[in-house]
Parts: C-alpha cells; structure tokens; sequence
C-alpha cells in the first residue's frame, strides 16, 4: 500500500535507477514498518524542473499509504531527504515532498480495496 514517486531532474543510468528505487522500497518499508512486499516506487529522471528559479539538481517525491499519521511526517521527511541527498547528491533544501494518506475505500489492489 506505501507508494513512493520520485521525480528529479537529475539522470540515471538504468543501473543507477535499479538501485534506487530498490533501496527506496526497503527504505519506505522500514521507515513506515509496514512488509516490502506491498511497497511501490517509482522514479521519473530526467524531468524538465526548478526549484527556487533555478535548473540545478531538485527533486519532488510523493509518498500515499493507509494510515500515515501527521505525527510522522517529521520523521519521514528527515529520513527521505537524507536518502534524496546520499544517493542523488541533491542537497536537502531543493527537494519537496508531498504525504498522502488516501481512505481504505480508495485504495485498490488484486480487485478489491482495503
């Protein structure tokens, strides 16, 4: 159910972006202690983006999943910006993220909802 997007203007090779969006999976499943095997990501790299009026290196992540609480979001934050800048060398302060928790009715998998 946890769904990570990450967009960035930065690009990848393909084994460069293999690699994050496996350790983003792992990284979301023990930051929301919930199992991988219901973790999606997904990266777009390469985007056309500014941030602060500028071209340089941003990136905007969207993380959805049933039950995130507002309690943490801090939490969260830290640790995906911290992971933004280690593996993309996208300093803290250029990257936004937006934090979802839809409503079990509107969250579907293997044809049904939550």
């Amino acid at each position: 159910m946890p769904m990570l997007f990450i967009r960035t203007n930065r690009d990848l090779t393909p084994d460069d972006r293999r690699d994050l969006l496996r350790s983003a999976s792992r990284l979301c499943a023990e930051a929301l202690g919930k199992s991988e095997n219901y973790v999606m990501t997904t990266l777009e790299c390469d985007r056309p983006m500014t941030f602060a009026g500028s071209d340089a290196p941003c990136a905007y992540l969207e993380l959805k999943s049933l039950g995130l609480t507002a309690e943490q979001t801090p939490a969260l934050s830290r640790t995906l910006c911290h992971f933004v800048e280690e593996r993309l060398g996208i300093p803290q302060e250029r990257v936004y993220i937006e934090f979802s928790s839809p409503e079990r009715p509107f969250w579907g998998w293997n044809g049904r909802t939550f």
